[in-house]
């Protein structure tokens, strides 16, 4: 029984959301992405990066996608959430979303994004700042949630931990939970255990790196259920990067 049954049948009232970096688009040999997806994760709002669109999306699913680079980009599919896209000023094909039409959990309205980021000018942490000068720049006061492979760590590292943290990254790091007032899901729903790997890479499969993640509302904290980075076989073979889902009670 696929999980979302599970939840109806238990009269339960959540919102799942996954972010999933298929790398290279998926490949030919790779076919498989969207039937794990969703018969593992069961997810009501689904954020991918390195992606090609959907096959068979359902009527009842807005399926958000932008073109990057050779036929992969990042999207934001939504089952049975309207949501109206918004534009991300440069970014096209590396930041998608939009704002929710309805259905918003605390009242607000309420904006997410699937974020890619890439290395850009000055490398990942500058061009991660540069795409939250974008988004907080849209017009109008709404609740966020990002989502995606940010490409640096998003969450803090604590001391010791194999992998170090730069001071960029923490001042990054700063400005999610301080300016803009977002919290890390992961390391929320897990508090004093090291950063979970998100990314194997192919030649280093055993280094921790936390780069793929969901960002929430400080104010949703309590709403948080759980967090999990999921890592078994079937994933390994269809990237080098790990989904993660958060569970939100509604």
């Amino acid at each position: 029984m696929l999980i979302r049954e599970r939840q109806r049948k238990a009269g339960k009232k959540k919102l799942r959301i996954a972010t999933f970096n298929f790398r290279g688009g998926g490949g030919v040999r790779r076919p498989d992405h969207w039937l794990t997806l969703r018969a593992q994760l069961g997810a009501d709002v689904l954020l991918t990066q390195e992606s090609r669109p959907p096959v068979n999306a359902s009527a009842d699913c807005t399926a958000l996608w932008e073109e990057a680079i050779q036929g992969w980009g990042t999207g934001l599919y939504a089952s049975r959430l309207a949501v109206r896209p918004l534009e991300v000023r440069g970014f096209q094909g590396r930041v998608t979303g939009g704002q929710l039409a309805n259905d918003q959990p605390a009242g607000r309205p309420l904006r997410i994004f699937s974020v890619y980021c890439p290395a850009g000018k000055g490398g990942y942490v500058a061009t991660m700042h540069r795409i939250l000068d974008r988004l907080q720049g849209l017009p109008g006061d709404a609740d966020l949630v990002i989502g995606g492979d940010f490409n640096v760590a998003v969450g803090l590292r604590g001391p010791d931990e194999l992998l170090k943290m730069s001071n960029a990254e923490r001042a990054l790091m700063t400005r999610f939970t301080d300016e803009l007032d977002l919290i890390p899901c992961w390391q929320t729903a897990n508090p004093g255990r090291p950063l979970a790997q998100t990314l194997r890479w192919s030649v280093e499969r055993s280094t921790p790196y936390h780069c793929d993640g969901i960002f929430i509302p400080r104010a949703w904290q309590h709403r948080l259920e759980s967090c999990e980075v999921f890592a078994a076989p079937e994933w390994d073979a269809l990237s080098d990067h790990n989904p993660v889902l958060a569970v939100l009670q509604l």
